[in-house]
């Protein structure tokens, strides 16, 4: 779904909210059933129906994981929440403009099927067997995970700043020590709101010191954070992946660091809350450098460029004789009929071949540098690449400042990222309904 159908659709949803006390006054046929609102946020509205189907889906998840369920009512608030903030950023998504092109989503799809030994057919096969329209729901979430990928990018990453005395301490430390190790990291999180009370950090903090005991009385960490984690991996068992020690928050990097394998960590102190964490696996993560593509990308539209076994030879002689950069940009003088907004982020700038589109990576296999590839279709038309330059990824002087400014900043966005989703709800006008049944009570959240 486009976004722009996504909102089209919503606004339709939100045109509903001022009809419903008639709808609600208005008789039901027999046996039908009514749907009803049960958040909304800010000009968004949840329905019971998508909650219903979100929580079948995650409850669905977590039997697969072996996490028990035991209270459905705290799974529906979970995952209530996680749509509310979804929706927010959608929001936020729509006001930047961001978009993710077909070929981009499509890239990571392949990328998905290859690691699991599977080509995109059989994927899609799988995916379809395992529910109705398994694979096109599966290649929705890739474009929405990608969007909010693009959005932590624009709000967060980008204005995270570095300074040169950071960076100098940083290469001075890097040079003292050597970590080559990798950490799984295992995370529950209680939050604190801004400006909290003694009374508020006392009740978090004996919240934190319960969910400690259980954990040391030997319930699964998974399930204790699906049920009781306040972060933003919650629902995924509080798992944050592999990370190295510059990308791991610099509040529980020396207490990761010190923890063996399994082990649980005491309750850690932050601005936004208390944290515990378990290392749940380590290992080298090694070095090696890596091979480079600076990549100028063309698009030809053209409906019926996947209908067609082979380029036509004329678009194969015309990549043939681009010889240059200059040669390239040419194309869009050539083709000046093309909407402007297609080729307007042509310079993909550097890339190693697995951060590429599969087919993008066998397209430039045998492509020397300032050489463009044979033209290869695709849904919207037959694709051109110019391969600007090939290098080894530098790790000379300049390099490695590089490399530790990006770094630092990825660190200070990781760190930052919690309390941006929380202003992120703070700032917004939400309202929930779950109901009474089951002793849920209403709560509103104005804006501050």
């Amino acid at each position: 779904m486009t976004l722009s159908k996504f909102w089209q659709r919503n606004l339709i949803l939100f045109a509903f909210i001022t009809l419903l006390p008639s709808v609600l006054l208005a008789a039901p046929e027999k046996g039908q059933l009514l749907d009803r609102i049960v958040a909304t946020v800010n000009d968004d509205i949840i329905l019971k129906s998508e909650l219903d189907r979100q929580v079948a889906t995650t409850e669905k998840d977590l039997t697969a994981r072996n996490v028990q369920i035991t209270d459905i009512e705290q799974l529906k608030r979970k995952v209530l929440d996680k749509m509310i903030m979804e929706k927010l950023q959608l929001q936020r998504i729509k006001a930047h403009g961001i978009q993710v092109q077909d070929e981009e989503v499509l890239g990571q799809i392949q990328q998905i099927a290859k690691r699991n030994n599977l080509t995109v057919l059989e994927l899609r096969d799988r995916l379809n067997l395992s529910e109705p329209d398994g694979f096109k729901h599966f290649r929705q979430r890739i474009r929405q995970q990608m969007l909010f990928q693009k959005l932590r990018q624009v709000e967060v990453l980008d204005q995270t700043q570095v300074t040169e005395d950071e960076i100098n301490s940083y290469l001075q430390r890097q040079s003292l020590i050597q970590n080559n190790f990798e950490y799984h990291v295992g995370h529950i999180m209680v939050n604190l709101p801004d400006s909290a009370t003694p009374e508020q950090r006392d009740k978090a903090k004996q919240k934190a010191e319960a969910i400690l005991e259980r954990l040391q009385d030997g319930e699964d960490f998974s399930q204790v954070a699906v049920r009781y984690s306040e972060g933003s991996k919650a629902l995924n068992g509080g798992d944050l992946g592999w990370l190295t020690t510059d990308q791991i928050p610099t509040f529980f990097t020396n207490t990761v660091e010190s923890l063996k394998v399994g082990q649980l960590s005491n309750i850690i102190h932050s601005p936004v809350g208390y944290h515990i964490i378990k290392l749940l696996g380590k290992r080298d993560k090694g070095s090696k450098l890596v091979e480079q593509y600076h990549l100028y990308r063309f698009i030809l539209l053209s409906d019926n460029a996947k209908k067609q076994s082979n380029p036509p030879k004329a678009l194969i002689e015309l990549a043939k004789n681009i010889k240059s950069l200059e040669d390239f940009k040419k194309l869009n003088k050539k083709y000046s009929d093309i909407p402007a907004s297609v080729n307007a982020h042509g310079n993909l700038g550097w890339q190693t071949t697995q951060q590429m589109p599969l087919e993008y990576a066998k397209a430039i296999s045998d492509v020397p540098p300032k050489h463009a590839a044979i033209p290869f279709a695709t849904e919207k038309g037959w694709v051109i690449l110019f391969v600007d330059g090939k290098r080894l990824q530098d790790m000379n002087a300049a390099g490695k400042r590089k490399q530790a400014e990006e770094t630092l900043r990825l660190k200070k966005a990781n760190e930052a990222y919690e309390i941006w989703l929380r202003r992120l709800k703070d700032d917004a006008v939400i309202n929930i309904n779950l109901g009474k049944q089951n002793d849920l009570d209403s709560e509103k959240m104005d804006d501050k």
